[in-house]
């Protein structure tokens, strides 16, 4: 559910590399130049169709181990890769997962009508966001 989440709303939407050397992209007469600045749209392939299907619906079994060994592994770069990846990466999903586990173990929660329906995503905002907030209420089980 987690990977699911992500895959959807990504921390921040691209990154940006350096090239480190001369590139020539597939099936186009184009080359990458070495020193070259390249965004790398997350967003823009974690909603491409070729590798997830309706990919504006909410799917977790997506990362099951079966999907995911299909599927090209850097199709799903929530926090970038190789050598640049986020440095907190690791604690940031633990404390999801940490913190998730306490807030279900004693809370309900349920989408108060102040969130949009569907979500619409600040656009002036480097993080990722949603315009006005995700409200929620909660009850005390």
């Amino acid at each position: 559910m987690i990977d699911e989440s992500l895959r959807k709303y990504p921390p921040v939407p691209f990154v940006t590399r350096t090239c480190v050397k001369d590139y020539k992209i597939p099936d186009v007469d184009a080359v990458i130049q070495k020193g070259r600045r390249v965004i790398v749209p997350i967003l823009a392939l974690h909603y491409d169709e070729e590798y997830y299907p309706d990919p504006y619906k909410f799917d977790p079994d997506r990362f099951n181990e079966e999907n995911k060994q299909m599927r090209n592994p850097y199709a799903y770069i929530p926090f970038g890769e190789g050598p640049r990846i986020c440095i907190g990466m690791r604690f940031g999903l633990m404390q999801t997962k940490v913190g998730l586990v306490a807030l279900l173990q004693k809370y309900r929660f349920k989408v108060n009508p102040r969130t949009s329906d569907p979500l619409r995503m600040s656009s002036n905002s480097f993080i990722l966001s949603a315009e006005g907030g995700i409200w929620l209420d909660s009850e005390k089980l």
